[in-house]
């Protein structure tokens, strides 16, 4: 090499070595998670030799360098032309992300709920524009609210449902037709709430069998223990008909035939029978038709059947239509 070109590149290297080297960050911020890429930040020839030395270990030959976990970095080069080793170092933080916290829940009437966030020490951005680490919320909805400590974020949200307390779940009283089959009382509520009659049913409805009281108690998380009670009567509606539940066609002369019972007299007369799969079993149009229990000559099976009866009183323009269940006995 000729003089003037050593004393260019002697000259370059006491340049490089009187300056502090600034090859790397001294500190970088990462979520947990994710990874960062190392790079040295000045350009060296082809012939400098690179050491990492890191917390999983000591690397060579590579500028660039992908990491993720916590520590002390230390890189180093050397070079034939330079006569010290170029050193620099950063330390690496890693921040735990903010998880997500929120639950749907619901509020009951006119009431309001606290909402707290899990990380005091960090930025808050709700959607209702409150930078607060709380909010109060008193009406139903979506609510989100975005958390960051400076590096790590995430985006939260829970929906808010409210349900309506109400202190009267029946009427005052109510009346049942003596001939209805199906005297059931019934309330609404919202769902996720116990019921309890006092009949001890827990359903939604609860069948009605004698005149009197009736309370229900509704439960729900929000609003408590809520009791009401409603006072049944019974009273004859339109024109009477008593319909049996089963009869014994075994020729005893005794509950041999199925018929309802009525004094009314009708203008129209239609009573069907069928079976559990619907096929037709007997029809008669005569007020005092009966069913022997019979088809085609043939007696039926013990077994449950489903009969039909519609009716136009005398007088009256307006159908009545009754259906039920008979079960056939031997």
């Amino acid at each position: 090499m000729k003089a003037g070109w050593l004393h260019i590149f002697l000259l370059l290297g006491s340049c490089v070595l009187a300056q502090k080297p600034d090859l790397l960050p001294d500190t970088l911020k990462l979520c947990q998670g994710d990874s960062v890429m190392l790079n040295i930040q000045q350009s060296y020839d082809n012939y400098s030799s690179v050491y990492w030395t890191t917390p999983a270990g000591i690397i060579t030959n590579t500028s660039r360098l992908s990491v993720k976990k916590p520590g002390k970095y230390v890189v180093k080069v050397e070079s034939a032309y330079f006569s010290k080793k170029l050193k620099d170092s950063v330390y690496l933080m890693v921040l735990t992300r903010p998880q997500k916290f929120l639950r749907d829940t619901v509020i009951c009437g006119q009431s309001s709920l606290q909402i707290k966030s899990s990380y005091p020490g960090c930025y808050h951005l709700w959607s209702t524009g409150e930078k607060t680490t709380e909010i109060e919320i008193s009406k139903g909805g979506v609510y989100w609210v975005k958390i960051s400590n400076g590096v790590c974020s995430v985006t939260d949200s829970l929906f808010v449902r409210v349900i309506t307390e109400s202190k009267t779940l029946l009427p005052h009283e109510i009346g049942f037709c003596l001939n209805e089959t199906n005297k059931n009382l019934s309330v609404k509520t919202e769902k996720g709430t116990k019921l309890l009659w006092s009949t001890g049913s827990r359903s939604y409805s609860t069948s009605v069998t004698s005149e009197g009281w009736y309370w229900v108690q509704s439960t729900s998380a929000p609003c408590g223990d809520v009791r009401d009670s409603v006072r049944v009567f019974f009273k004859p509606c339109e024109c009477e008909m008593m319909v049996p539940n089963s009869f014994t066609p075994n020729e005893d002369s005794r509950n041999d035939y199925f018929f309802p019972v009525s004094e009314c007299e009708y203008t129209y007369f239609n009573m069907s029978i069928s079976d559990r799969w619907g096929n037709a079993i007997f029809t008669t149009y005569q007020s005092n038709g009966k069913w022997d229990g019979r088809f085609k000559g043939n007696l039926c099976p013990e077994d449950i059947y489903i009969y039909k009866i519609e009716t136009i009183e005398k007088g009256s323009d307006k159908k009545q239509v009754r259906t039920g269940h008979v079960s056939l006995f031997r």
